[in-house]
């Protein structure tokens, strides 16, 4: 697939160990000018996927989201920037919107945000938290940023117009529930060191409560029961992380003052 918008953009992934996800999202975006992946130490075979696909490889010692998205770009030749994480995939109808967006001429002066669809185990997810899940990911090269607490921070860009496009941005996040259960507890112990570093302060209680509230958000409130089973493991991984980042942020308050 040949497309002249497309080769204005440089995409741009982090990985490890992707190797069964990296091709879908790669082949999504044949055409492009450029693919840059930005590797933490994979043990698996996700550089011979980034080569097939001819990607620029580079290896960095993992020292967050965003900074390896922030090396990713600095390696960047294009006029726009996409960045994508391995287990996404840019619709046959977002590819296209794409297409049209940037032959614009107001396409240099806008951030694209994408709607993305998470599916889990098998079902293509409708509601609950996973429902409204706008990201950031297309822009000019050089005028963003990336901000916020990780493990999720997000792209911003002054002076630049917010455009949320009108097709989505495919996601299978978790491929098992064990695996959901393991990221949710590597995510909730990175929120907790950058808490504790900035000097949040929070106990279990406070983490009690909220998880309460999160679940009954997500599940009730946002419709996650009419997602059958996977929605309410959702609304369960989503409040026990919740959870946990104030258990991870109490205990580490506590080895402090011990």
């Amino acid at each position: 697939m040949q497309d002249s918008n497309w080769q204005q953009i440089s995409v741009c992934v982090i990985t490890h160990n992707e190797e069964k996800n990296l091709g879908i999202c790669l082949e999504s975006v044949t055409g492009c000018g450029e693919i840059i992946v930005v590797d933490s130490g994979s043990i698996d075979g996700t550089q011979k996927v980034a080569e097939h696909y001819g990607a620029r490889w580079i290896t960095r010692p993992w020292r967050g989201f965003a900074q390896q998205r922030r090396e990713a770009e600095r390696i960047a030749t294009k006029p726009f920037v996409l960045f994508l994480d391995a287990d996404e995939e840019v619709s046959q109808e977002l590819y296209e919107e794409i297409s049209v967006l940037l032959r614009q001429p107001q396409a240099e002066h806008r951030i694209y945000f994408f709607l993305r669809k998470s599916e889990f185990l098998g079902k293509r997810i409708g509601y609950g938290d996973w429902k409204k899940d706008w990201v950031a990911r297309l822009a000019p090269r050089g005028k963003t940023q990336w901000e916020g607490r990780e493990p999720h921070p997000y792209l911003t860009g002054e002076n630049l117009e917010a455009y949320r496009c009108q097709n989505p941005l495919f996601h299978r996040p978790y491929e098992n529930l064990s695996i959901f259960s393991q990221k949710i507890e590597s995510y909730a112990k990175v929120w907790a060191q950058e808490a504790f570093q900035a000097g949040e302060r929070g106990g279990k209680a406070k983490g009690f409560f909220r998880s309460i509230w999160r679940w009954m958000r997500g599940y009730f409130f946002k419709g996650g029961f009419l997602d059958g089973y996977p929605g309410w493991l959702i609304a369960k991984q989503n409040a026990r992380m919740v959870w946990l980042k104030y258990l991870f942020l109490s205990e580490l308050y506590q080895k402090a003052h011990s």
